[in-house]
């Protein structure tokens, strides 16, 4: 299963046709029927056509009662609901028929939590409020949550003639899902990791860090006042000091291994030990019993000679 770079937790299955568009902000989260199969696996049935499909036709999200599949990045356009409803929202295709679809039962309920928490997953990420809004406001660029039906009467020009989700979409209680999502600050590992992989996340994390603006205390928390050529004590650091600092501490590091090695080299090939003293030292608290037994016989009388050499001398 391939896994989607935006989300990941979240299936990967992009269509065929959608837009790069590397957008800087979304207005609207869109939402959809599919006016297909209303049961388990249809959002990996629905992905897998928009695959295959000629007609140009994708969505960012497939939702059934047991899976989200994610089809487009939500910085890119979905191929959804015409030029002004692609160009403005993120869109959410939910698994059922707008004119059949028993909002109540199981299998929507649990469609629905998906569904609230992938929408609000991306309301908090394009600081999209969660508020259902009129025609009017859709039409006049407010940020918020609308129906396809929304997007196709607040473009006329347009021509969609969608009306999904219906009049019997459950907004009130679905948009209190999304806020109980929103409520829940927790981030997932795998959120966590999908966002460091996200180039754009990388950039400005990397800003956030060198443009700190001497926020951070200084390295031994000196006190305000002056330093002996009158300039003022810097009492705190921006992230390039500390940066600098470190390469600084790094390098001088190095060139402390570098000269340590040198030195190591020097004594390649030389006995730093002084085997006399080392045996005069064992020897020293030694009884003559004690030596003797410690000699090995077949040099037992090696020694013997070397004493007498040495007492006749």
């Amino acid at each position: 299963m391939a896994q989607s770079p935006e989300y990941a937790d979240l299936r990967w299955m992009p269509p065929k046709s959608w837009t790069e568009a590397a957008r800087t902000g979304v207005q609207l989260v869109v939402i959809h029927t599919t006016e297909g199969a209303a049961r388990p696996g249809a959002a990996t049935d629905g992905a897998a056509y928009d695959q295959r499909r000629t007609d140009g036709t994708s969505t960012h999200f497939f939702h059934d009662s047991d899976a989200t599949v994610q089809c487009v990045r939500t910085k890119d356009q979905a191929h959804t609901a015409r030029t002004q409803g692609n160009r403005r929202g993120v869109h959410h295709e939910l698994c059922t028929r707008a004119g059949s679809a028993n909002w109540s039962d199981a299998y929507h309920q649990a469609m629905l939590a998906r569904v609230a928490r992938q929408a609000a997953r991306d309301a908090k990420k394009w600081g999209i409020p969660v508020r259902h809004l009129t025609v009017d406001q859709v039409a006049a660029g407010e940020k918020g949550f609308c129906g396809h039906v929304d997007i196709t009467r607040a473009f006329p020009a347009d021509r969609g003639t969608h009306t999904d989700p219906g009049t019997d979409f459950p907004w009130s209680q679905f948009l209190d899902m999304v806020r109980a999502e929103m409520e829940d600050d927790m981030t997932t590992k795998a959120e966590f990791v999908s966002w460091l992989k996200d180039p754009e996340v990388r950039t400005a994390l990397c800003s956030a860090l060198v443009n700190t603006d001497n926020v951070i205390p200084a390295p031994g928390a000196p006190k305000p006042g002056k330093n002996p050529d009158g300039t003022p004590v810097n009492t705190h650091w921006g992230a390039g000091s500390y940066f600098r600092l470190t390469y600084e501490k790094a390098e001088a590091a190095r060139q402390f291994a570098l000269a340590a090695n040198s030195a190591i080299a020097k004594l390649a090939g030389k006995d730093p030990v002084d085997e006399k003293a080392v045996a005069a030292a064992v020897l020293e608290g030694l009884d003559p019993t004690l030596i003797a037994a410690a000699i090995p016989a077949e040099l037992a009388q090696q020694v013997a000679n070397e004493l007498a050499t040495r007492l006749a001398s």
